[in-house]
């Protein structure tokens, strides 16, 4: 884009610069072709990003979409080709704020257990280790005669 001079810009004379105090050129930027990019089945960063983050901003963006698609109906009975491109463009927003909706709304919940009581470093640690010993090794069944014989009885 060029910046438009004043007629007094225009008529002030710039003074001569001495060819020794001129820069040299800068090398012109060479403009490779780009290969795209594939999403694959995960949506761009861009398109995570601008995703809402609570049901409620889904609901936002879900009434704002609606409203949208609204008025772009009703402009688009004009019948102008302006007008039934940004229908195509609203429908298509709405359709992607539906989506999204539907997705707050039968996404699954999970629940995350939140321990009440604090505990030090090493009963923490030490309540680790019992858990990763009780997994890597669990009790092995005694081997004295009153075991073996209420194994049997029990079935275990």
């Amino acid at each position: 884009m060029t910046r438009r001079t004043t007629a007094a810009e225009e008529g002030a004379a710039k003074p001569p610069t001495p060819k020794a105090a001129r820069k040299p050129a800068a090398p012109k930027a060479v403009a490779l072709p780009v290969e795209p990019v594939e999403s694959g089945p995960q949506p761009p960063l861009t398109q995570r990003l601008a995703r809402p983050q609570s049901v409620e901003e889904a609901e936002v963006r879900y009434v704002a979409a609606r409203d949208a698609w609204t008025a772009a109906m009703r402009a688009a009975n004009s019948g102008r080709p302006a007008d039934l491109a940004s229908l195509a463009i609203a429908q298509e927003a709405y359709e992607a704020a539906v989506a999204e909706r539907d997705r707050w709304h039968t996404g699954t919940k999970v629940a995350i257990p939140v321990e009440s009581e604090t505990r030090s470093a090493i009963e923490a640690a030490a309540g680790q280790e019992i858990a990763w010993r009780r997994v890597l090794h669990p009790d092995q069944p005694k081997g004295g005669v009153l075991s073996r014989i209420r194994r049997r009885l029990t079935g275990g």
